[in-house]
């Protein structure tokens, strides 16, 4: 049973589900005292529902061939890239260098290993400092690693390199340019490509159902009720509209839901991992918005760092995106939009010039006198939504009142700051590049269906009329089903950043 909530209500409430029958009536909408208020209305609510769904109707629709499979798309990542070093090999002796070693020097020649197949004789390749260019000679595969022999390019024989400090494992090492004879040449730099790789999801399916006796088919009609229902903003006294109206509502927000955090449930190849018990077929769940951002891309903190994050937008957006295209979108919770608005506020604070600025106009302004006998009254006050970064980068904060519902996420923050996912932090933008969309079957609409019984209102003669009509259930009253098929793709998760409240920290 529902617990009392203020000290001034007259009794708990219940929390009912599935068939509404006649008794439940009379024990909800019983005769009492004159009401002050004569709609039912819900208690803190009316800001979060529906904001999930607002947020995934912004993203335009597409449609696939298939409602009960999968979808693909293709990436395809730059030519452009550079690897790992996994081992420096001194040819005099076969083994391995080790930190502090000093190589290179009258041309010694040395085998920088990479575990991919990336060089050739005549490339030109370096690592993270330009210092130090490598002339590769040979090439060796051994165990699926590749052992490139080089020696340094430069202009004098006497220079070296130290193992640990110049040059160490781990340094990305990029083909650079290509070098050969200016005399009879016979050889060149192949040209590199990346493959494309494959992208798949799959939509979910949702469904609702609910009946209702024919007894009710009249409440709030021939048979009014005492006070009506308010949904919404919309006021119902018919209660047959009302529960069409509730599960209208409730079966957008769960396909909402689905499409924001739904996990997939298929492998690799294909299969799935959860089945039906009663007609054994596979259940297919589809990957939502938060598990398709990139693996990379995501972000735990334990104390928000408005540079950290800014810092990450520039390498993104760095040789990738124009200086008058990153234009970043911050979607958070009321908690996450004030941590911004401080750290912008701090960085302010030490600015002579926005000091001048609010001063003469912005943060001061004229107060309601509801002070009686206050002279002048005054207020002041002011919060950041916007932020101007290095190079072109805007950052716009926009608040998501579905990362406040505390029903669904009811984790706190660790120190009391509201729940931690109101302080969660999705940066997209970049002119749309993630290229989201609402994805839904080829020509499908949502499902909506009705089993007739005895009485309903949808036929004739379903509401006691003489007429006869054809019936598929001999119960007095009616069944409806209704299902959703939907979701969410991403086709580049690399555009999008999540950043996570550590609530173990």
């Amino acid at each position: 049973m529902a617990q009392k909530l203020f000290n001034t209500q007259l009794y708990r409430p219940k929390d009912f589900k599935g068939l509404i029958a006649d008794n439940h009536f009379y024990e909800l909408y019983q005769q009492k005292p004159q009401l002050l208020d004569k709609a039912i209305q819900q208690i803190y609510q009316t800001n979060l529902q529906g904001s999930m769904v607002n947020f995934v109707n912004r993203f335009p629709s597409m449609e696939v061939e298939l409602e009960n499979g999968f979808y693909q798309w293709m990436l395809k990542g730059q030519e452009d890239k550079n690897v790992p070093l996994v081992d420096i090999i001194e040819l005099a002796d076969g083994t391995s260098a080790v930190t502090g070693d000093v190589l290179g020097a009258q041309r010694q020649r040395i085998q920088l290993v990479f575990d991919e197949p990336m060089f050739e004789r005549t490339n030109v390749i370096k690592g993270e400092t330009d210092d130090y260019h490598f002339l590769v000679k040979e090439v060796h595969e051994t165990d699926g690693r590749y052992a490139y022999e080089c020696e340094l390019l430069n202009d004098d024989l006497a220079v070296s390199f130290v193992v640990g400090t110049d040059v160490s494992v781990g340094d990305r090492f990029s083909k650079f340019y290509d070098l050969v004879p200016g005399t009879l040449s016979y050889e060149g730099a192949e040209p590199y490509f990346t493959s494309p790789f494959k992208m798949q999801n799959r939509l979910s399916m949702c469904r609702m159902q609910y009946k209702v006796p024919g007894s009710s088919i009249e409440k709030g009609q021939n048979e009014p009720l005492e006070f009506p229902f308010m949904y919404r903003g919309q006021t119902e006294s018919v209660w047959i509209n009302y529960i069409d109206l509730v599960v209208m509502y409730q079966a957008e927000e769960m396909m909402a839901r689905a499409a924001l955090y739904g996990k997939k449930n298929w492998t690799v190849d294909s299969g799935y991992l959860n089945t039906d018990d009663v007609n054994g077929f596979e259940i297919g769940a589809g990957s939502g918005f938060f598990e398709q951002i990139a693996p990379a891309n995501r972000h735990m903190y334990n104390t928000f760092d408005l540079d950290y994050l800014m810092e990450v937008a520039l390498d993104m957006s760095i040789g990738k995106i124009g200086r008058g295209d990153r234009h970043l979108h911050i979607i958070t919770g009321e908690r996450g939009a004030i941590e911004i608005h401080k750290q912008i506020q701090s960085k302010a604070n030490g600015d002579s010039i926005y000091s001048n600025v609010t001063n003469g106009s912005g943060a001061y302004g004229a107060g309601a006198a509801n002070n009686t006998g206050a002279i002048n009254p005054m207020s002041f006050g002011y919060q950041f939504v916007e932020y101007n970064y290095y190079n072109g980068i805007k950052l716009t904060v926009e608040i998501a009142d579905f990362m406040d519902d505390d029903v669904y996420f009811p984790k706190r923050h660790p120190e009391g700051a509201g729940i931690a996912e109101s302080h969660r932090m999705i940066v997209m933008g970049f002119g749309e590049s993630a290229e989201i969309h609402k994805v839904r079957p080829k020509g499908r609409d949502d499902m909506y269906a009705y089993i007739a019984g005895l009485r309903d209102p949808f036929t004739a003669g379903g509401k006691g009329k003489t007429s006869p009509k054809m019936v598929s259930s001999p119960i007095d009253g009616y069944e409806v089903h209704s299902a959703k098929f939907g979701g969410l793709v991403m086709k580049d998760p690399t555009k999008v950043l999540d950043f996570q409240l550590n609530v173990n920290q």
